[in-house]
């Protein structure tokens, strides 16, 4: 019987093999150091887009996650026309990143005009035919799904760059879902869970920076102090879920009747504020008696259209006043000068 022949020894073509393994090692390294040292769920997605065009040097990407609908819709991308990023929306299965939601499988696309699922004739932007696309998974769930396409030199994918791409998705499933986690806590602890307006302490320190904006660029500010008429009695007669009730749909009018730019938040009980950024007098006035309108118009549980009403005062910077807590005096005075002029009215200064 002849001798096993030797192990063939280790020749040069390894080295690029090992050289290529140290290197995805430190490209993991680095970006989950990246990822993961923020929880800010904007930073984490714009980071892991970066990272994804920068490690597979291509030209397009984008991140899709699954909204409580069930649906998929790009939050961030690169390369995109806007009315793509604006129109997408898939479900389960539909497209190539509906259908690795529903696999929940990675896949490498090598000629997208000739794979049988998703056959289709190449959008002239993307001069490759091969793409990649992802599934991020966590705890066998899968959030979203990363698409990269366009090699700058023009070359097609290959498997060692979709194992990378599993590789660094694998770790940006947890850092988004740890970012997505501490987002909702943070809106919890913002957010009054009764009316959905922001709390108290959410209100203050959106004021202080707003203030401190608005006296950086020297630009006018108004807060507007809220007051439900005759709550009380209110809650008397129909009781404190019928309260609870209106002070709900209150803060819903307050949201629908408010700018985009507006920041509406229930100060306390039955009182309510907004922070009116880029706005004087004449302007909060107008938004503030609109508000009133809306108001006494709506119809609450038990009360008959007009049953509630609201009074309102209003202080702007840096006419009223220059720091935050002089706004919020001024315009809780003039609040209770709108209540004592008869209520359901706004009062502003001159």
């Amino acid at each position: 019987m002849d001798a096993p022949a030797p192990p063939t020894p280790s020749g040069p073509s390894e080295v690029p093999v090992v050289e290529y393994r140290g290197e995805e090692l430190a490209i993991l390294f680095d970006t989950i150091s990246d990822l993961t040292s923020t929880l800010c769920l904007r930073e984490v997605i714009e980071r892991l887009l970066d990272r994804v065009l920068v490690h597979l040097d291509s030209e397009i990407a984008s991140i899709l996650l699954t909204g409580p609908d069930g649906r998929l819709r790009i939050r961030h991308s690169c390369g995109l026309p806007e009315e793509v990023v604006a129109s997408t929306c898939l479900g389960l299965g539909e497209d190539i990143s509906g259908y690795v939601a529903r696999v929940g499988s990675a896949l490498l696309i090598e000629d997208i005009e000739q794979d049988s699922r998703f056959r289709r004739r190449n959008h002239e932007r993307y001069y490759t035919r091969s793409a990649i696309s992802v599934p991020l998974r966590i705890h066998g769930t899968v959030m979203g799904v990363i698409n990269v396409n366009n090699k700058r030199n023009r070359e097609a994918y290959t498997p060692d760059d979709l194992r990378l791409v599993e590789a660094i998705a694998g770790h940006a499933a947890v850092a988004l879902f740890n970012a997505q986690r501490f987002e909702e806590t943070l809106e919890r602890a913002q957010h009054d869970a009764l009316t959905g307006l922001a709390n108290h302490g959410y209100f203050w320190s959106t004021l202080d920076r707003e203030v401190e904006r608005a006296r950086r660029y020297e630009r006018q500010l108004s807060v507007a102090m809220i007051d439900v008429d005759h709550f009380k009695r209110f809650n008397d007669r129909y009781g404190h879920v019928a309260g609870d009730e209106a002070l709900a749909g209150i803060a819903r009018v307050t949201r629908e009747w408010s700018r985009v730019h507006d920041f509406a938040s229930r100060y306390g009980g039955e009182e309510f504020a907004l922070i009116l950024p880029e706005t004087g007098s004449e302007g909060s006035f107008a938004v503030a008696e609109k508000l009133r309108e809306a108001v006494g118009a709506a119809r609450f549980s038990h009360a008959e259209p007009g049953g509630l009403t609201v009074s309102v005062g209003v202080a702007t910077f840096p006419q009223d006043a220059h720091t935050a807590g002089q706004l919020v005096e001024i315009a809780d005075a003039r609040l209770y000068q709108a209540k004592a002029g008869g209520r359901n009215r706004v009062c502003a200064g001159g």
